[in-house]
């Protein structure tokens, strides 16, 4: 009998233990996170360097070192980028539901390089090209109907100011 009552409190005691924790849900949110692995002393891309979101997810970087990385849970996440020839760089970035966040420039320093040569600065972040008004749009008709789409002849035709 006293083994019978030790059996059910044990089993009492861990059965509390298996249940799920009270703040965690089920199903995990994802997003993405994209960049450019580049070479820090000379700006080019580093093709085929691999990254990494944690230890699960992996990417490869293309000829142009751009690289997405899919599935990543949100949250705070590091960004490690590694090629053989290189010292290892990481970026921190907050992932965010069903949308994507650019890490940016992960720069990767040679192992070898000469001492005292200073790593270029990263190049200029390309802004999104706005787009360009239509014929429709124009200000002016004699715009559109100059040859070539220029309006160089049309801005001639106006007289100088004297001083």
């Amino acid at each position: 009998m006293r083994f019978a009552v030790l059996g059910m409190l044990m089993l009492f005691a861990l059965g509390d233990g298996c249940s799920s924790t009270p703040n965690v849900v089920g199903v995990q949110d994802y997003g993405s996170v994209t960049g450019r692995v580049l070479d820090a002393m000379t700006n080019k891309p580093i093709s085929s360097a691999l990254v990494s979101v944690g230890s699960l997810y992996t990417a490869q970087a293309d000829a142009r070192g751009g690289f997405v990385v899919t599935v990543v849970p949100v949250g705070d996440q590091t960004v490690t980028a590694r090629s053989p020839g290189y010292e290892t760089a990481s970026a921190d970035v907050t992932v965010k539901k069903s949308a994507s966040v650019d890490a940016g420039y992960i720069r990767l320093v040679p192992t070898i390089h000469p001492d005292g040569q200073p790593t270029l600065p990263p190049p200029p972040t390309p802004t999104p090209a706005t787009p360009s008004p239509g014929p429709a749009a124009s200000a002016s008709p004699a715009a559109s109907a100059a040859p070539g789409g220029s309006a160089a002849p049309a801005a001639s035709a106006a007289p100088a100011a004297s001083p």
